[in-house]
């Protein structure tokens, strides 16, 4: 991975409001721009560091499609995660976003993460919580942590962080059998094998039902 790009070149301090829902109609999906992929972006990982690790669409095959080109996406994405915090320097993000990717792709497939991956979620983490504000509450403690961090990356590392030390949590992270987007498996019995039924599910089973055709 490039060095982190610290520098102030592109970066918004403009806190996003998050305003009307934006969701297109498929359940899930968020309305960015695609250029001229014929795919759609859903929010499926049940946690933002998941859901921005997924902002690439078949990672690695010639169908690959980067959901922050162009950079306005970064705040539809936010907005309809429901964070509303700045944006900040989208270069960086990209790299954020494969570092999320490699972590938690690792975690799914049972192997352990690059240590230098874990190392740099930590220091984003801890130099996120740096810019936490102890507030005034109404009642008793008679003050709190801020719920929402400065910027849409201390969002994503502090996620990311809290995911790692949770054993629990992170014993459910999967990876879509079809696409390898990651997601939080919620179901009982943790059988959830992809990251939508009717879309990545319906093509894997029709896959398999025209093999299955061909063999005989």
């Amino acid at each position: 991975m490039r060095p982190l790009n610290r520098s102030t070149a592109n970066v918004s301090t403009e806190v996003r409001p998050l305003g009307a829902d934006r969701r297109c109609g498929v359940a899930g999906a968020v309305a960015l721009d695609p250029r001229t992929y014929g795919g759609t972006y859903k929010l499926i990982g049940g946690s933002p560091a998941l859901d921005f690790a997924n902002l690439v669409s078949y990672r690695g095959t010639p169908r690959e499609h980067d959901w922050l080109d162009p950079a306005a996406n970064a705040s539809e994405w936010a907005r309809a995660a429901g964070l509303d915090v700045a944006i900040g320097d989208v270069a960086m993000l990209r790299d954020v976003r494969e570092v999320l990717a490699r972590v938690f792709l690792a975690v799914a497939d049972g192997a352990a993460p690059a240590a230098a991956d874990v190392a740099l979620v930590g220091e984003l983490a801890a130099d996120a919580w740096t810019r936490r504000r102890l507030v005034l509450s109404a009642g008793e403690p008679p003050a709190r942590w801020s719920d929402r961090a400065a910027t849409l990356l201390d969002e994503l590392a502090l996620d990311a962080a809290g995911l790692l030390t949770s054993a629990e949590r992170l014993d459910r992270v999967t990876a879509c059998d079809e696409c390898r987007w990651v997601f939080l498996d919620a179901t009982r019995n943790r059988s959830r094998r992809w990251c939508d039924p009717a879309d990545c599910g319906n093509r894997s089973r029709q896959r398999r039902h025209y093999e299955r055709r061909r063999g005989r």
